[in-house]
């Protein structure tokens, strides 16, 4: 069985906590190298080799593939070297803070026939499938309107979160999860963005926002994130005949039960669905993106999907620090 040799690009905490432990849990994986500029941060890594300079891990040959969780505003630039030294990666979204640097990304893993996937790690629970079946069977009619909402409580003044030039705010760091639902699980096309909330006042990021989209049929989505607001991840479209509910949609991991939960009811309120999920999804993400590689099977979400994606929030930022509404985005 071949092995996939992976280096780990920055000692953030999401890739300590629950990145690399899910790579440990593949059998086809091995966690050969850390790279950090604070040498106590690599060392809980606990891995065979640790470099002082990303430089140094992405010229070391024997690694297959890169885990990149650095701060935003570095994602394009390591993305890209990373990408041109032919390593596949798997970056932490969001993958770019414009579409223009996503556009670099693709462009740097076409040249080298690398793989390239955005780490939005929800998508891979399968409670998430059984939404797309639900949907077909048309159990609510065609959906009219969705809301996502994606909200935790920061508490630390020096949080990078805070930081607009390395890429605070909200909507980058958790709303980001809804835009991707709204387009990728129910697969709108917006149009038309709106997007307000409570910007700080010294740091100029968005605490709380709601963002809303339309697409060409005229349905509506509505995008709210925060990080000044009690833990809650979740989504529901609604239709003509009912709705359809995912609590925990996000990251089930982290619920009390730890499984997600679909919910679906009629017309009248009355709950006709309600199944529960537990699933590995940052486990499901790895095994995905090493079939990419071992087996050369196509990302389910590729560059191109998050070139959109990227679009669209840099779209809401715009309307949101100009206070307009903007079309044709």
């Amino acid at each position: 069985m071949k092995k996939i040799n992976w280096g780990i690009l920055g000692a953030a905490n999401i890739a300590y906590e629950q990145v690399v432990p899910a790579i440990r849990r593949s059998e086809r994986a091995f966690v050969s190298a850390v790279a950090s500029r604070t040498k106590e941060k690599a060392e809980r890594f606990n891995t065979p080799e640790i470099y002082d300079t990303y430089e140094e891990m992405l010229n070391d040959d024997s690694i297959d593939a890169v885990y990149i969780p650095l701060p935003n505003a570095l994602h394009k630039e390591w993305a890209v070297k990373a990408l041109n030294a032919e390593k596949h990666v798997l970056l932490e979204k969001p993958a770019a803070l414009t579409a223009e640097e996503m556009v670099e990304i693709k462009a740097a893993a076409d040249e080298n026939n690398v793989i390239f996937i955005e780490a939005f790690m929800y998508q891979y629970h399968q409670q998430h499938q059984r939404v797309k079946e639900l949907l077909d069977s048309k159990i609510i009619g065609e959906f009219r309107h969705l809301k996502a909402h994606f909200s935790w409580m920061l508490h630390h003044e020096n949080d990078i979160r805070l930081n607009r030039e390395l890429g605070g705010g909200a909507m980058w760091d958790v709303g980001c999860y809804g835009v991707h639902a709204v387009t990728q699980i129910f697969g709108m096309k917006p149009i038309k963005v709106s997007m307000s909330g409570n910007i700080h006042p010294d740091y100029h990021v968005d605490l709380t926002s709601t963002t809303v989209f339309i697409d060409e049929q005229h349905r509506t989505a509505e995008v709210s994130a925060s990080m000044e607001l009690p833990f809650i991840d979740r989504y529901e479209a609604i239709g003509p005949k009912g709705s359809l509910l995912v609590e925990s949609a996000f990251r089930p991991d982290v619920s009390a039960d730890q499984r997600g939960k679909v919910i679906v009811k009629d017309i009248d309120g009355n709950i006709i669905l309600l199944e529960t999920f537990q699933s590995d999804q940052y486990l499901n993400q790895i095994e995905h993106f090493q079939d990419c590689i071992i087996e050369g099977k196509k990302p389910i979400y590729d560059a191109e999907d998050s070139i959109e994606i990227t679009r669209y929030i840099e779209r809401s930022y715009q309307s949101l620090y100009n206070d307009s509404v903007l079309k044709n985005i």
